[in-house]
Parts: structure tokens; sequence; C-alpha cells
């Protein structure tokens, strides 16, 4: 009968024997915190772990762009203690003298081993004034690597004191491209349409140079919402929005009234000056909440002496306007990925919106302003260069069929040139 020794103990035995385990556990477990995270004995700066944690802070502060001032922030201590007590934040000039500059030497050179596999690269840039009114100009760099992943590494970003003259922005193009030493690998040039920008990419001698599709959009938008109806209109729901951002009262009443008639508590969007789209947004949102911004503007408890009304006429173009710019701004979103190429899809979407902005007889008059403006300043933007967006469009698999073109013969010439250049490669 030796085999009943291998029947399993009675289920009250086997339940006392896991809660015996389990208390092992756990005293074990507290017993190996209490080794490691003694509060009494600190962790040496130069242990593996300590050395690990510094790192991983300097990382943070670099990736999620945080002033060096957060590791002395109390709920940044507080935090690091409830995860370790025993590690011992260093001091902020730890991190701007050492730690930083070490990342930063680490990631430029690999930065620099990964420049130098690249085949082609092509660089975007671009200036902009910080709070502080410091001029500044960035450079980023384009590329596929060994694993066919799309690269875009930001070379510079350098405060820019001297006149934005083309001169003086070759010159800087020139200095970038030797620094990184990518001036043997013809780079590619992509900037906004500014005049300077323009002389810059010539006077550098970088070829091809395409003008930023989405800056080309903006400005052809710019001049369609410059209709003076559309225009009045704007200018008109800027002041109402205005009133709402700066009124708690309005505030207040329009979110009741939001809630009376089961709209989505959305507040008013204001528009940015130089953003077309932003101004899609406003009229967008005015046009999902008019019915509760009218409403609220008339309750007695909100004041709307000097403000001006929309028109009925007004209102009924609202979404027309709205249904002709939308898709700029699906264009513009497309157009503005990192992760992906997008020199394929300037040709068809340049095709596209100059089908969607051909005037026809049953436009508004108001409609039929704001296609003329646009197309008077989109269409001749990319004469220029259309035979490389027609090529490029080629070599993709979604429009190589260039059906965006309108005769055979175009089609034929470019694929002739594409099979040339091909075998000149070879």
């Amino acid at each position: 009968m030796a085999w009943i020794l291998l029947l399993p103990p009675p289920l009250p035995q086997m339940i006392l024997m896991h809660i015996n385990l389990k208390r092992t556990a756990a005293k074990l477990v507290r017993e190996v915190s209490l080794v490691f995270f003694n509060s009494d004995t600190p962790l040496a700066a130069t242990s593996a772990r300590s050395q690990k944690i510094t790192s991983a802070i300097a990382y943070f502060i670099c990736k999620d762009n945080q002033p060096y001032s957060v590791v002395e922030n109390e709920g940044f201590r507080q935090l690091l203690h409830i995860l370790d007590p025993t590690y011992k934040i260093p001091v902020r000039g730890t991190f701007t003298d050492t730690h930083i500059p070490a990342l930063y030497n680490k990631v430029r050179r690999e930065i620099v081993e990964s420049l130098s596999n690249a085949q082609r690269v092509a660089i975007t840039v671009d200036g902009w004034t910080s709070c502080a009114i410091q001029s500044y100009i960035i450079v980023t760099a384009h590329y596929i690597d060994d694993e066919w992943s799309m690269k875009t590494p930001v070379l510079q970003t350098r405060a820019f004191n001297e006149e934005h003259k083309g001169e003086n922005l070759a010159a800087l193009l020139r200095d970038v491209c030797c620094e990184w030493k990518i001036e043997g690998k013809k780079p590619a040039l992509v900037t906004d349409n500014a005049s300077n920008m323009l002389l810059a990419g010539t006077l550098a001698e970088m070829k091809p140079h395409v003008r930023c599709i989405a800056h080309t959009l903006n400005l052809s938008s710019q001049k369609a919402l410059q209709v003076d109806t559309v225009s009045a209109l704007l200018v008109k729901m800027r002041r109402i929005v205005t009133y709402f951002h700066k009124s708690p009262k309005a505030c207040e009443a329009l979110h009741e009234i939001q809630t009376q008639l089961h709209l989505k508590h959305h507040k008013p969007v204001h528009d940015v000056s130089t953003m077309w789209n932003s101004s899609l947004e406003m009229m967008e949102r005015f046009w999902e909440q008019q019915p509760a911004v009218t409403l609220s503007l008339t309750t007695r408890r909100v004041k709307t002496k000097g403000l001006p009304s929309i028109t009925d006429e007004e209102l009924t173009l609202l979404p027309e306007i709205i249904k002709l710019m939308t898709p700029l701004k699906v264009a513009t979103e497309c157009l503005s990925g990192e992760k992906t190429p997008t020199i394929s899809i300037i040709a068809p979407t340049l095709a596209k919106l100059r089908e969607d902005f051909e005037p026809n007889d049953s436009d508004l008059q108001v409609i039929f302003e704001m296609k003329e403006k646009f197309r008077q300043d989109f269409d001749t933007r990319y004469t220029y260069i259309q035979d490389l967006l027609n090529k490029a469009s080629a070599l993709d698999p979604r429009f190589k069929e260039l059906e965006f073109l309108d005769d055979n013969n175009s089609r034929d010439t470019i694929f002739l040139r594409i099979t040339a250049e091909v075998e000149e490669m070879i």
C-alpha cells in the first residue's frame, strides 16, 4: 500500500501550507527590501543602480523638455524618495555640467554614425521666435536608415542674431552640412516660401529645393479668407469668441444652455492670425455651438453691449465656407507627416485641390470669389518643380498609374525619364 503515500494531503492541510508559503514569501520580501532600501544606508553615487537612475533623470529632462530645476522640485524629489529612499538626487549643476552634456555627446555620435550610412539626406530649415523674443533657426535632417526606417534628428537649434538675409542663411546651411559631414550626400532642402529662404537655397547650391506644401496651403488659404464678406464675418466671430473667453458669466450661461440643448460642453475657439486652419476651427466650433452661443447672449446676466451680431445671411454662408475649406485641412494633415515621406503625395494633392476649387455655376458669389483668390495664388506655386513631383508620385505604388495627369503622353514621358535616370545610375 505504498502508493497511498503519493496521495495529496487533505484540503485543510493544503490551505495551511499555502498560507504558510505566502507568509514566508512576504517575510522574505520585507527582509530584501530592508537590505536594498534601508534609509539608513544611502546608495553610493558610484553604484550601478544610482548611475542608472541618474541617467534616467537626464533622459527625462531632455526627452520631455523639462527645466533643470525639476530636480529641485519638492514633488519630484518626493516621488523618487518613495521609489527608492536610498537614492540621493544629484544637485542641479551636476546635470547641467556633466550628465546632460554626456548624453548629448552620446546621441550626437549615434546620429553622426547613422548619417554616415545614409545614401541621401534632406534637411528642413525654419525660423521661430521664443517667448523671450530671441530668434532661432532650427535645422532637421530626414533620411532612411539601413532598416528602412524614417529618421528625423534635429541637427541644430541655433540662436540667430544676424540679419535674416539669404546670404547669412546660406552660410548657416553650409556650416551645418560641414559640421555633420553630409555635404557630399547632395542634401535636398525644404523651406517655406520666404524670399530669403529661396535665396539661401540657391546660394548654398542645394538641389532640389522644395517649398513646404503646408506653408503654401497656408498662404493660399489666407488669400481665400481675405474676401471682404468672409473677412468681415471672421472679425465678428473673433469679437464674440473673445467676449466668451473674458467673461465668466457668459461662459456660465453658455454651459447651462449647452446642457439644456444636449450640446457638447465645448468653449468657442479663437483663431491665430498666421494659421488659416485655426480660422477654420473657429468657424467649425462656432457653427457647432451656434444655438447655445446665440441663446446665451440673450440672457439678462450677459451684457452684450457693443458686440456684433451674426446675420441670417452670414449664418447661411458659414457652412458653405466650412465645406469649401475642409479639403485644405485634410490635405495639410496628410502632408505634415513626420514618420513617412510626403513628396509623392504633393502632385496628386495639387491636382485634387485645383479640381475642388474649380468655380462652377452653382457657387454662391462669395464662394466663387474665394475659389478665384485661392487659385490665383496657388496655381503657379509648383510649376518650377512639377516634373520632380510627378516622378516621385510614379515611384509610389499608391499613385504609380498617375491618374491625376490629364493625358497618356504626359504619363509616358514621366516613365521614360525615370527609366533614363535608372539606366544612368546603373
